[in-house]
């Protein structure tokens, strides 16, 4: 695994100036003025809302970005002026349209100092539509039913503008979902939570059928959902029915919680690809908790404690026991605690003989479990437990709660670029893709290398011109897949060059995309995206080159 960068900033505060004679002379800010541009007629579009946002350049963690704004004309065309020096995402935005990353569109630009007036021409296309309507198995129309469309590859946690939209129902059943990118996109109906069909009987939330979240074309398992494709300027219609299912209740209660708690929370959350629903409720008194209409599947239950010690606010996050199979009746009287935690220790060494300096070195603990959900350890605000590494390579983390763990390592040094961390063991047992329970005294054996292999290379569009400002991320094979770490991230210079460097052996594909928000770790990525990059396959130590074509925004998936 490559060892993490922890870039640190040193903030300079001038001595205050003596008056000078003669100050230097001002050198205006430049421009940019250009046009809005509808694909694929080259129409102008006008009341367009043209905005920089400002990137920060590395080693300026922390300071200010600028932005600036204007609104095209009848003609499309737009100026803004007094522009700072410095690198900004370009966003256009207009009712019914989406940005165009097709081909050569730029999405970035890069101002310098005395360069006077850009000229940019910017792309919007007509936006793409989803429309359809919900019924039930017999035909009859669901209204209220929150119906989500995502595109293929996309998660939660880092959607792209315009990948994903939702709607409601209305009285006839119907919804419609604009401004969409064209794509392929799954098609989910959520019924209202615990909604029932007409002719079911209460049962005191015990048992009981109720409407399931249901995916495209009727389906309870994403995994077998269809993708629908959609296009630019046109309107797709979707219809399908709500499922319905057996639903069960999960009880019980929670003890030995932390002392100092204040307010405490239990989550169930479902694990695999099944049709679990997760959930979260505030503990009642006597640590007391009850789940309805929780459907069959295998759950995870942790314990969200919120403290307030010493006036500052912390979150802890602790695993509740093994995982809680639902099948075919409901789970009662559950007895929960938080799983034993301990202390991490251990030390670091070489693959060589050789001197380092290992107060570089930092350590910290990623929770990993629960369906291929990530949390970091809980600390003041939320923040993960770390610990720096000793002169004599040697760390401890204390009072770590029960769980199954990651160690990441960092750096905070750009000379060791390429070291990785090649193995940790835990007894002898090799855990660095799988992980390691904390039992009440753990101790790993660290092994980094200098030897990291890397992957250089060029982007470039499909006439062979380079790209600059593309994302390029490397995916590992599949037994390596669960390594956080593994996962690196590019971005190509003004030449098209980008370099990962600091891998370990194995199998990766290698994609560049103008603009990636996706997570790369979804099951989904690299089915949609997989044909689009490169496969290379690296020994310790090699260096291998690649030419990678870009994949636009609006790229077809698999």
């Amino acid at each position: 695994m490559k060892l993490a960068i922890i870039a640190f900033c040193l903030i300079l505060v001038p001595a205050a100036c003596a008056k000078q004679a003669n100050p230097p002379e001002q050198v205006s800010k430049p421009s940019i003025q250009g046009r809005v541009l509808q694909e694929p007629d080259g129409s102008p579009i006008r009341k367009a809302n043209v905005q920089l946002n400002g990137l920060p350049e590395p080693g300026l963690q922390g300071r200010g970005v600028a932005q600036y704004s204007a609104i095209s004309d009848a003609e499309g065309e737009f100026t803004i002026a007094e522009i700072e020096p410095g690198r900004y995402f370009i966003v256009v935005e207009h009712p019914g349209f989406v940005q165009s990353g097709t081909g050569n569109r730029r999405t970035s630009i890069t101002v310098q100092a005395g360069s006077g007036k850009n000229d940019l021409i910017l792309h919007l296309q007509p936006a793409a539509i989803i429309t359809g309507k919900i019924v039930d198995l017999d035909g009859d129309v669901m209204r209220d039913v929150s119906v989500m469309a995502t595109l293929v590859g996309s998660s939660a946690g880092g959607r792209a503008v315009h990948s994903f939209g939702n709607a409601a129902t209305n009285d006839l059943g119907e919804f419609r979902i604009s401004e969409l990118r064209a794509g392929r996109y799954k098609v989910t109906a959520s019924p209202p939570q615990g909604s029932r069909p007409p002719d079911s009987k209460e049962n005191s939330g015990k048992e009981q059928p109720i409407y399931l979240p249901t995916h495209y074309p009727g389906v309870l398992n994403e995994e077998q959902a269809v993708a629908v494709e959609i296009h630019a300027g046109a309107e797709t219609r979707v219809n399908f029915g709500l499922l319905t299912g057996r639903a069960y209740l999960v009880s019980g209660s929670v003890t030995g919680i932390p002392n100092k708690s204040g307010m405490a929370q239990v989550i169930l959350q479902g694990m695999g690809g099944g049709v679990s629903q997760p959930g979260e409720q505030e503990l009642r008194d006597g640590g007391k908790f009850e789940f309805k209409n929780v459907l069959p599947g295998t759950y995870v239950a942790r314990l969200i404690v919120f403290t307030f010690d010493g006036g500052k606010p912390a979150v802890q996050m602790l695993r509740l026991g093994q995982p809680i199979e639902v099948r075919n009746a409901s789970v009662e009287g559950l007895l929960l605690q938080p799983e034993a935690g301990g202390q991490v220790r251990g030390k670091f060494r070489l693959d060589t003989e050789q001197k380092f300096d290992w107060t570089q070195l930092s350590v910290m603990l990623m929770l990993a479990d629960g369906g291929g959900a990530e949390f970091e350890v809980g600390g003041t605000n939320g923040l993960p437990t770390s610990s720096n590494v000793s002169a004599d390579g040697s760390f401890e983390l204390k009072n770590v709660p029960g769980g199954t763990y990651q160690l990441v390592v960092g750096a905070s040094s750009n000379n060791l670029a390429d070291y990785f961390t090649k193995s940790i063991h835990l007894g002898g047992r090799d855990v660095t893709d799988s992980g390691f329970a904390v039992n009440a005294e753990t101790y790993l054996d660290v092994v980094v290398s200098a030897k990291g292999a890397s992957i250089s290379g060029k982007v470039v569009d499909d006439k062979g011109q380079a790209i600059a400002n593309a994302t390029v991320v490397d995916i590992p094979s599949a037994e390596h897949r669960g390594r956080l770490d593994l996962y690196q991230r590019s971005t190509s210079d003004a030449s098209g060059n980008f370099t990962l460097r600091g891998l370990s052996a194995g199998k990766y594909s290698v994609l560049a995309f103008e603009d990636l928000q996706e997570d790369v770790r979804q099951p989904d990525f690299l089915k949609s995206y997989g044909t689009h990059g490169a496969m290379v396959e690296l020994e310790e130590g090699t260096r291998k080159s690649v030419v990678l074509k870009v994949i636009p925004n609006d790229a077809e998936t698999q």
